[in-house]
């Protein structure tokens, strides 16, 4: 064993652990796999996600956007991605969960991801 393979052992290691670091602006990123339609992979600052799913209402097939999910910036610089549920039987969506983050917040106090299930009507 020469006196240079630990070292290089180490810059390798430190590479392959920079894999998952953010290098540009993007605040988001989404991977979509849409089977034979192709596939989407973006990162960008915000984000909005439509669902929709074929279903037969009034004796007539449709497409209904039952899940919409949306990532945004606070002005205080943390990060939001809530799900919202949606159903033609509801007066109103609902949201089912937010998960936030603050990655310009310096220090171990504030949790890396805080997530909130409460469900909300919006």
């Amino acid at each position: 064993m020469s006196h240079t393979e630990p070292r290089a052992l180490e810059v390798l290691v430190d590479e392959i652990m920079d894999v998952l670091s953010v290098k540009d602006d993007r605040k988001f990123e989404v991977h979509c796999h849409a089977g034979e339609a192709g596939k989407l992979c973006v990162g960008t600052k915000s984000l909005s996600v439509k669902i929709g799913q074929r279903v037969r209402r009034d004796g007539h097939e449709e497409i209904w956007h039952s899940v919409l999910i949306q990532c945004a910036e606070a002005e205080d610089g943390s990060l939001a991605v809530k799900v919202i549920i949606c159903h033609f039987d509801w007066d109103e969506s609902r949201q089912i969960a937010s998960i936030q983050s603050a990655p310009n917040h310096k220090g171990d106090s504030v949790p890396a991801l805080r997530c909130d299930l409460e469900q909300k009507d919006l």
